[in-house]
């Protein structure tokens, strides 16, 4: 194991988030989900295995809660059935469990696109029998760290965190479109060099690529897929916020910045989800219309969606030269994707990967074992039809509890829905080109919130501390007085 200097970084702002508690942990850890291509530790002995910078800091978050007993009882409270957090951790521990016994029951089976990476930390392009390897252990880690971070997060909301989580993704939305800047002025100058201190991850880095004269948006992050789904969910997250004229200035603020970035990034993915998830914005404003209460955010949008933006490309095919060149971004990104060699490439994982399913008797071949390009058939294909279901009862039950009208805070429930709009981005966008069954920490996070705020009770920090003082006994505190009434004497 070798540590990057950024990992120095990433180990003294995590040893200061156990010293200052909850709100530095989680400031850190929502600012460390956009470093997509930094490593802070380097594992030679798992294949050339890169820790990011926000899996390393989970492990501090969780410290940091459980020196403090009250949020320690929360965080394990935020797990309990029925809520989605039960289903959340049954996904995951059935997954885990799958990852060391599937691979050697059923090796040999079949041929699979394997998840591991060798030596030169590249994956294998030939298929091969399915056989256990270290992917099956970095995985497991990954997904327990998304466990973690998943409960953590909800137990802190629940202590009333909900605003300063809201507010800390919203400033993530935020470096997020700086960072896009960043990368588009780097390249356009020939100094890209400068970013290789959070491009240090032992992948393949896409940062240079061009399609149709548009310079794909990487960001802190390896490739413009990535980018997009990640910038789609900040989007879909500040969107709803502003909406619901919660956080409304920061929020639209936010929304307005990275907005065109996404449609900027000339990611298949991030089009194809954006699409689905607009629709769904333009449906929940027309709900609002039609049964209110409406407010000008709704009106707005519709009038962006279905009237500025047709006609503004109405406007555009007029203009031969921005109308070729639009044209050739759509057909690149596109209609002509499966045609190319990446599209093809992405098919062959999915066809085996299905075929995996099939030839395991649907049990799966262990979570971290099989490559695929779309998160579904990656489900399929590593945890089964057990573990399809145990994710999407996952899902069912933080749809419900968005649909539930919770009594009490209405600012708690707004947050809780823009999360799940977030969720509902990020599934999206790995349905389309997600490789593994690993959401990364970003889902975690905004479903923990989702969660957190939609769960039957909040507490706020003011109303635990006065409970954990009514719970002190009678005598304890007499005799608290008496040594304090000692000692001033």
């Amino acid at each position: 194991m070798s540590i990057e200097p950024i990992g120095f970084i990433v180990l003294l702002l995590g040893v200061l988030g156990m010293i200052y508690g909850a709100r530095f942990a989680l400031a850190t850890l929502c600012l460390s989900t956009l470093l997509g291509a930094a490593a802070a530790l380097q594992l030679p002995a798992l294949g050339g295995s890169s820790i990011q910078p926000s899996h390393l800091l989970v492990l501090f978050l969780v410290l940091a809660a459980l020196l403090r007993p009250a949020q320690t009882q929360t965080v394990l409270a935020s797990i309990a059935y029925p809520g989605p957090g039960f289903w959340f951790a049954a996904y995951i521990l059935f997954s885990v469990a799958s990852s060391f016994f599937l691979p050697r029951i059923f090796a040999g089976a079949t041929l699979v696109y394997s998840s591991a990476r060798d030596v030169s930390g590249m994956m294998s392009t030939v298929a091969a029998p399915l056989a256990p390897g270290s992917s099956n252990l970095s995985q497991s880690v990954y997904l327990l760290g998304d466990l973690a971070c998943f409960a953590v997060v909800s137990g802190l909301t629940r202590l009333g965190y909900a605003r300063f989580v809201a507010q800390q993704l919203i400033v993530a939305s935020l470096v997020c479109f700086a960072l896009a800047l960043i990368d588009i002025g780097t390249f356009l100058t020939g100094q890209s060099y400068l970013l290789d201190i959070i491009r240090n991850a032992n992948y393949t880095m896409h940062t240079a690529e061009t399609i149709s004269g548009f310079k794909r948006i990487v960001g802190s992050f390896p490739e413009a897929s990535m980018y997009g789904a990640v910038a789609l969910a900040y989007f879909s997250f500040t969107l709803m916020l502003w909406l619901e004229r919660v956080q409304s200035r920061m929020a639209g603020l936010a929304t307005l910045f990275i907005g065109p970035t996404i449609m900027l990034c000339t990611s298949t993915t991030a089009y194809i989800a954006g699409i689905f998830v607009i629709s769904l914005f333009v449906l929940f404003c027309l709900k609002r219309l039609i049964g209110g209460p409406a407010t000008t955010p709704h009106v707005t949008l519709l009038v962006i969606t279905l009237f500025l933006i047709p006609c503004a490309i109405v406007a555009l095919s007029l203009v031969p030269d921005a109308w070729d060149s639009i044209v050739g971004l759509v057909n690149s990104t596109l209609s002509d994707k499966l045609q190319s060699q990446s599209g093809e490439e992405r098919t062959a994982w999915n066809t085996l990967a299905l075929i995996a399913f099939v030839d395991t008797a649907t049990f799966g071949a262990g979570l971290g074992t099989v490559r695929a390009s779309s998160f579904i058939a990656a489900l399929l294909s590593n945890v089964g039809l057990t573990g399809t279901l145990l994710f999407v009862t996952f899902l069912c039950s933080l749809l419900r509890a968005s649909g539930r009208r919770v009594s009490g805070d209405r600012e708690n429930h707004v947050i809780g829905n823009a999360a799940i709009m977030a969720c509902i981005a990020q599934v999206a966008s790995a349905a389309i080109s997600g490789s593994g069954t690993d959401l990364g920490l970003l889902f975690s996070t905004t479903a923990g919130l989702a969660a957190g705020c939609l769960a039957p009770t909040n507490i706020s920090p003011r109303r635990t501390a006065r409970s954990l003082a009514n719970r002190i006994p009678r005598e304890t505190s007499i005799s608290l007085m008496r040594a304090s009434m000692f000692s001033a004497r």
